[in-house]
């Protein structure tokens, strides 16, 4: 098995939400009236926001803290939900328009139960994650083209792009000190985690990768105090793996690492 090594990459040029915890008997009842669990609500200042498939569309469900419906808005657009956020009172969904087949941001005003749309990227692209920075939106999306998939950074003003050696794939994007820090994967001999900072005028100020020796992916990614917390699943066809919590400095050196569980693979004869 490969070492952990660090590599840069130097180039000139997943929701913001509030998750409620609910205890196993409130849990039961949100299942049994709407068919979803805790991982689902948004919480609002008076109740909370889900979404739900629809057959034309999605539903928009916004229920008390007693779980009592206050109303349901079915917006007919055919789309996947990938993300949704609430900022100021509206509600963002991010997804992928079956009908375009592009990425699509709704804003849902949660007032007025208003909503507009707006198509993001080029046909086939694919959205992964949405986050504001100086009063803008930037979609992460990866953009397919001739089997060589790159990692593209969306708003109404710019396109950032990575351009790095690899095969791409995007997960999230945060907003980080002057710009936005880019998490997802590149494929060299493996699928290795790839953390990017960039600005917002499209210079890359730094591209790195972690490799484990299988496959990474990052599980979940946080900032605080300027440190970049990243907890990364590294997996393999024979079903071993190991989650491991990176810390980086503004960077983007590691500083940290802690290990948090490994799964041994499978015994060769369970194995297909």
């Amino acid at each position: 098995m490969k070492k952990l090594f660090l590599i840069p990459l130097f180039f000139l040029g997943c929701n913001n939400y509030q998750i409620t915890r609910l205890d196993t008997t409130k849990n039961v009842q949100l299942l049994n009236k709407y068919g979803v669990n805790e991982d689902s609500l948004i919480k609002v200042k008076d109740g909370y926001i889900f979404l739900t498939p629809a057959a034309n569309g999605i539903y928009i469900y916004k229920i008390s803290e007693n779980y009592n419906l206050i109303y349901k808005k079915e917006l007919h657009i055919l789309i996947d939900i990938i993300k949704s956020s609430i900022k100021n009172n509206t509600l963002y969904i991010l997804g992928y328009d079956q009908k375009k087949q592009k990425p699509i941001l709704i804003k849902y005003d949660l007032i007025s139960q208003k909503f507009s749309k707006e198509f993001y990227g080029e046909k086939y692209d694919v959205a992964k994650d949405f986050t504001f920075k100086n009063n803008q939106i930037f979609i992460t999306a990866t953009h397919y083209s001739q089997d060589n998939p790159k990692i593209v950074i969306y708003s109404k003003k710019n396109k950032l792009t990575l351009n790095l050696p690899y095969k791409e794939d995007a997960q999230y994007i945060l907003p980080f000190k002057k710009g936005l820090l880019i998490i997802g994967t590149v494929y060299k001999d493996s699928y290795d985690l790839l953390i990017a900072y960039k600005t917002i005028n499209n210079k890359t100020v730094w591209a790195k990768t972690i490799d484990l020796g299988m496959d990474e992916k990052a599980k979940k990614v946080k900032i605080k105090n300027d440190k970049i917390i990243i907890t990364v699943i590294s997996s393999d066809e024979m079903g071993a793996s190991k989650e491991v919590t990176f810390t980086l400095n503004p960077k983007g050196n590691i500083i940290k690492v802690k290990k948090d569980s490994e799964i041994k693979p499978l015994p060769l004869k369970m194995r297909t």
